[in-house]
């Protein structure tokens, strides 16, 4: 999903499968993401994560049948560094006129699997956010536009991207803003999954309800293949790889 854009939203989130795309859009549009989880219920061992052979993931957004973004996921791998670069860009118009845009960039490093450090910047109509976490001295800092103040964040929080599915198992730290999120996350099985292409994928359904509220998806073999949302005007966001 976007890294970090999820507000804490006000409807339920739907399954693509089983959203009804009657809500009637309004000029007032807000996007927002985040993921992470402080109780997942998992039929199975958690998998080291998933990196695409071809070192790339591109996704499309989707509203009202229009795509109104894309976000592309690259990966760097070197020994046992590994460096995450996520661009999204965002562009919804109304009668020719840009009614919402959003840009954002993260930056993430990991070493042999652990999470050391994110950064990122976002602007969202004009408007500029920021968000850091690193650790220190064996314990993890974190700051940002809504939390300014830097502030020890639990061990096991991840930044809010969804690529990694170990954001399911523990709190998150919002990319957007810098504050620590705290989702109920439970594994819904498997769902026939729409793609892009016009096809469908077997992918694993993990509903997060609590502050943060959305949809995502993996493969059975843990790749990222898509992810829904309600934005702050009741209609539904979708994401699916390309």
């Amino acid at each position: 999903m976007i890294g970090g854009f999820f507000h804490s939203l006000q409807s339920p989130v739907v399954a693509p499968e089983k959203q009804s795309n009657s809500v009637p859009g309004r000029r007032r549009f807000l996007l927002g993401a985040a993921a992470g989880a402080t109780a997942l219920v998992l039929d199975h061992p958690a998998l080291a994560q998933v990196i695409p052979a071809s070192g790339h993931a591109t996704y499309q957004l989707v509203r009202h049948g229009d795509v109104i973004g894309h976000e592309t996921i690259s990966f760097n791998q070197s020994g046992g560094m590994l460096t995450v670069t996520i661009e999204a860009h965002i562009r919804v118009t109304l009668a020719m006129v840009t009614i919402y845009a959003l840009d954002h960039h993260e930056t993430e490093t990991w070493q042999n699997g652990t999470f050391l450090s994110f950064s990122s910047t976002t602007n969202k109509n004009g408007t500029k956010f920021y968000a850091q976490g690193w650790r220190d001295n064996g314990q993890l800092m974190a700051r940002g536009t809504r939390h300014p103040a830097t502030y020890v964040a639990p061990p096991n929080a991840l930044p809010t991207s969804q690529w990694n599915h170990a954001m399911l198992s523990g709190p998150m730290l919002n990319t957007e803003d810098g504050r620590l999120m705290h989702p109920h996350v439970v594994d819904m099985g498997l769902v026939s999954l729409p793609t892009a292409s016009g096809g469908t994928v077997t992918a694993r359904h993990f509903n997060a309800s609590g502050d943060l509220r959305f949809d995502t998806y993996f493969t059975p073999a843990w790749d990222w293949v898509g992810l829904s949302f309600h934005a702050d005007d009741g209609s539904l966001v979708t994401y699916q790889k390309v």
